[in-house]
């Protein structure tokens, strides 16, 4: 008789751990879709140029079914330096000495916090470029539709905040300006 209720306190417990397993959701790794991207626009005294970031690798985790404003528990993302294509070998090569790609291969990011009202999401978060990390603040739109998120924006600073020297070509007759926009539309799904 012992060995039939211990049998049924054990069965009972372990329905009873799934039961509960199966309404808690931990966070879940979510992938970058392949639709997503990142580039930057930027000016010099010739020309505009625009620089795709062809690669891009994250780490977030979150839930695509919690509500906005928990979606998201964590997240990183780098950009490998010698990823970035600015569709000219010469300027590739002058971008890579700029930001130091030698010395420092990888542009990380990563989120401290972020708020959403609507469909506006603000993210804090830190930029390391070059070495030089500094808090920075990104908005834009977001979306969750069937399991994707989506956050799209742009962001504007200068690289000299990150301790990048713009460079300058033609002894000093082309120079390329200091500000530049970063733009991102992501695609994140389990």
């Amino acid at each position: 008789m012992k060995a039939i209720v211990k049998a049924i306190m054990t069965t009972g417990a372990i329905a009873g751990m799934f039961a509960i397993s199966a309404f808690t959701t931990a966070p879940r790794n979510l992938s970058l879709g392949k639709e997503s991207r990142m580039w930057f626009d930027g000016t010099s005294t010739v020309r505009s140029y625009k620089c795709n970031a062809v690669k891009l690798e994250t780490s977030v985790f979150g839930e695509p079914t919690a509500a906005p404003a928990e979606i998201v528990k964590s997240a990183s993302l780098t950009v490998p330096v010698a990823q970035i294509d600015c569709g000219n070998k010469t300027m590739n090569e002058h971008m890579r000495k700029a930001l130091k790609a030698e010395q420092f291969q990888q542009i990380n990011w990563t989120m401290d916090s972020y708020e959403v009202q609507g469909t506006a999401v603000t993210v804090n978060g830190k930029l390391t470029i070059a070495g030089k990390q500094n808090a920075i603040q990104l908005k834009g739109t977001g979306t969750a539709e069937n399991g994707v998120i989506r956050f799209k924006g742009s962001k504007q600073f200068k690289m000299t905040e990150y301790g990048v020297k713009p460079p300058t070509l033609m002894l000093g007759t082309m120079k390329v300006g200091d500000a530049v926009t970063v733009s991102f539309d992501l695609a994140l799904s389990e």
